[in-house]
């Protein structure tokens, strides 16, 4: 574009063509309020001619041969110069030149703008075009020897976000899928997609459920595993909207794992079932051999379902499948809607908090397990995973399938989680005591990790108290409150 500008300063267009150019410049101008400073100074620096300036007055230069009004082509070029099809050509040439210069922009490998001097602005990657190509595969580039090349979906979740940081920092490739909707504050998820930008890890705005997107995410990458973790969370939410369960936990699981069999290779698949499928479950701790066909709600019973689902691809399929029981996971950057969150929240603002008690006013009790545990039993369950045995959709023999429980295993009432969060905020919760309604919730939940411990090396190893001190703080920073009351 420099070397467009520079023709009008070395005075190979005539008077006519200048004005055109002038024109062009302001347009360019006009339209660049967006573009830096430098920008717009560079080129504003061509010094246009005085009005009453003759051609005869352009010094000649080395390689140039001044015209003179006695040749008679240098007459024919003056007439055409002056001609208004000139003035539309010159028009025509600076805007297709502007326009090239636009889109080579585009093609920058970063996937960015780059005007130069340091000039950067974000380009929005389309579905499916180059940038977006690019950048799917700048993301699952491996650093590691044997890196593994990992499809997340959920990435701007809670634990999907975790996981993927965990994988990138330790040199594995990997790309994420989120649809963000609003189920809590999409502006919470758009904050996580900004950490793993951070970090090279690009999120794609899309649904499990587009199979079209899935095709061509397999298409131009060979995932050798996939983290499945995107869903429909939440156990009261199925009241209000129960149509979103199926769509993401069950249509959704069906429709990722199809595009798995699909794929040639198949890659090893490890998704994020819930402690949920234990329902009415008496018996504790839960082992994974418990009967889970009493499910307490909808979330539950989509959980189970998609148990099933998995089963039945890993038999007929020979996908490599290995399902993950969640134990109420907490930590910095979690779920808005889930009890120790929104218990901080309203004790910071002097609300009033909800405590619910079960049958006979018995406590309920959970097993909170910290994030950072949770992530080492899923990159554990990633090394560990076994090749998927289809290829093409043909199954060449048994393929691994396992279940884990993933808990903290040391089962702690909502009263001392209340108390734990006084502590640390060194505020008085308000609290009124409700008896549980018949939502779904279970009075009670306590993994037995045993399993998971001799299969995966899973330990978990931090207790409530201490992952609670650093999700407040984490709370505190996130927000900008401290443990004087404030509303947010």
């Amino acid at each position: 574009m420099s070397q467009f500008f520079g023709l009008v300063s070395l005075g190979v267009y005539s008077k006519p063509e200048l004005s055109e150019m002038c024109l062009c410049h302001q347009i360019v101008v006009g339209l660049g309020t967006s573009m830096p400073d430098k920008l717009t100074a560079r080129y504003s620096l061509i010094k246009m001619p005085q009005s009453n300036m003759n051609q005869d007055n352009f010094p000649s230069t080395p390689g140039k041969v001044k015209m003179e009004r006695s040749n008679y082509f240098g007459r024919v070029v003056n007439r055409w110069h002056g001609s208004s099809s000139a003035r539309l050509f010159g028009f025509s040439v600076g805007l297709f030149m502007l326009t090239a210069f636009v889109f080579l922009m585009r093609l920058n490998t970063s996937g960015e703008w780059n005007f130069g001097d340091g000039f950067v602005g974000p380009v929005q990657a389309k579905w499916g075009d180059l940038v977006w190509q690019r950048r799917v595969r700048q993301s699952c580039h491996a650093k590691r020897d044997d890196g593994l090349v990992v499809l997340v979906t959920g990435a701007a979740g809670f634990v999907g976000s975790h996981v993927s940081l965990a994988l990138k920092a330790r040199g594995d490739g990997l790309v994420g899928l989120d649809n963000f909707n609003n189920y809590y504050d999409p502006s919470l998820k758009r904050a996580r997609q900004a950490l793993l930008e951070k970090q090279g890890v690009f999120v794609i705005e899309g649904d499990i459920n587009d199979a079209a997107l899935l095709k061509k995410l397999f298409e131009l990458i060979t995932f050798t595993h996939v983290m499945h973790l995107a869903a429909q969370a939440g156990v009261r939410y199925a009241l209000e909207n129960p149509g979103s369960y199926v769509h993401s936990n069950i249509a959704g699981l069906v429709t990722l794992l199809e595009a798995c069999v699909k794929a040639d290779p198949q890659p090893a698949v490890v998704w994020a079932s819930s402690s949920s499928v234990y329902g009415l479950n008496t018996h504790v701790p839960f082992s994974e051999s418990d009967r889970t066909d009493q499910p307490a709600s909808l979330y539950a019973a989509t959980k189970k379902a998609g148990e099933e689902f998995a089963h039945t691809y890993n038999h007929i399929h020979g996908l490599s499948i290995t399902g993950l029981r969640f134990f109420t996971v907490y930590g910095p950057w979690g779920r808005p809607d889930m009890a120790y969150f929104s218990f901080t929240r309203d004790i910071l603002r002097g609300k009033p908090i909800t405590i619910y008690q079960g049958a006979n006013r018995v406590d309920l009790a959970r097993d909170f397990t910290y994030i950072d545990d949770i992530v080492k039993g899923c990159v554990a369950s990633l090394d560990t995973a076994e090749k998927s045995t289809g290829s093409g959709g043909k199954k060449r023999g048994k393929a691994q399938f396992r279940i884990f429980n993933l808990g903290n295993t040391a089962p702690v009432t909502v009263p001392n989680l209340v108390a734990i969060l006084e502590k640390h905020l060194k505020l008085k919760a308000k609290k009124d005591l409700v008896k549980m309604p018949r939502n779904g919730d279970v009075p009670f939940t306590h993994a037995n990790v045993t399993l998971a411990r001799r299969e995966l090396g899973y330990d978990p190893t931090t207790d409530l108290a201490t992952g609670l001190k650093k999700f407040v703080k984490w709370y505190q920073n996130y927000y900008g409150v401290s443990g004087s009351r404030r509303t947010m």
